[in-house]
């Protein structure tokens, strides 16, 4: 009678095994995220997000919709002085006072990771933080101060060498260079259409405007609070926005201006700058103001 031969075992290992290893591997990454996620630091996420909020260049904003492609990033952003140093600071103290803080705890022989010591260390970071973003916002609005001083400055030369500084009212914030023009000499009342007076006037305007192809210019248009209602001007709104308008055609017919610059707004009464309860008041109120924005609003837009 033959031997009953005897059967060999399947190479490898077990097909049970291949199953409990996938499953330990699993368990093991779950617990590994678990731990990850209990030990993040609140207040250096805030500041992460804080600085992201706070930080207005259109780096980390969303892209302009207003500038070229191209213009701002070789005319605008690329060249504000002062503008990666104080970004390079901020963050430089933002990693020096959490480092601060650390050490800060462990002399003291604190646990620098207990629940206690970690709010704490997170609401101080967090107001180190803010106060940070402050500082930056402080020295970003005197850049835009010193931009807009030094075009007001420009501006204003080139308005007397073109003598008509003294029928335009001329200002500037850290943001813009206002130039604020009567109403009564371009438009006739309760008209829209610019006078043919005031194209000579308007094409000089445009002269100056085109030293500044890389800059947001915005021309606004308001009105006193005397209602209008015509067949073409339902109200004020409508003819303050028809007037703005008008004078931006005018601008972009005559004068060498990037058309994606551009922004026309109509306020109608509803921005006086002087009473309305005199004659002499609503006059200063029908007006026509364009802004001419610096170089670092610019990029903001």
């Amino acid at each position: 009678m033959a031997k009953h031969r005897e059967e060999q075992p399947d190479e490898g290992s077990p097909a049970w095994m291949a199953t409990f290893s996938d499953l330990m591997n699993l368990l093991l990454c779950f617990f590994v995220l678990l731990f990850a996620s209990s030990t993040m630091d609140a207040g250096k996420i805030q500041q992460i997000a804080a600085s992201f909020q706070h930080i207005s260049f259109s780096i980390f904003n969303q892209t302009s919709q207003m500038i070229q492609n191209g213009q701002m990033v070789s005319g605008g952003v690329t060249q504000l002085k002062n503008v990666y140093t104080l970004m390079d600071e901020v963050g430089k103290s933002l990693d020096s006072n959490d480092g601060n803080d650390d050490q800060a705890n462990v002399s003291n022989g604190e646990d620098p990771d207990s629940d206690e010591n970690g709010q704490q260390g997170g609401m101080a970071n967090n107001q180190d933080g803010k106060m940070d973003m402050e500082q930056l916002q402080n020295q970003m609005e005197q850049v835009g101060l010193e931009q807009s001083e030094e075009m007001y400055a420009e501006i204003s030369k080139s308005l007397e060498s073109y003598t008509i500084d003294e029928q335009i009212q001329i200002d500037y914030n850290y943001e813009f260079v206002e130039l604020d023009m009567n109403g009564a000499l371009l438009f006739d009342t309760g008209e829209a259409e610019l006078k043919q007076d005031a194209y000579a006037f308007m094409k000089k305007i445009g002269s100056v405007l085109e030293t500044y192809p890389n800059s947001i210019i915005e021309i606004e248009g308001h009105t006193d609070n005397v209602p209008i209602h015509t067949a073409r001007y339902a109200s004020n709104r409508y003819l303050s926005t028809a007037r703005a308008t008008n004078v931006y055609e005018y601008l972009m017919e005559n004068a060498n201006l990037v058309d994606q610059n551009m922004k026309v707004a109509g306020y109608g009464e509803s921005r006086p700058i002087a009473s309305n309860d005199s004659p002499e008041g609503r006059a200063r109120n029908r007006r026509v103001v364009i802004k001419i924005y610096n170089q670092l609003s610019s990029s903001q837009e």
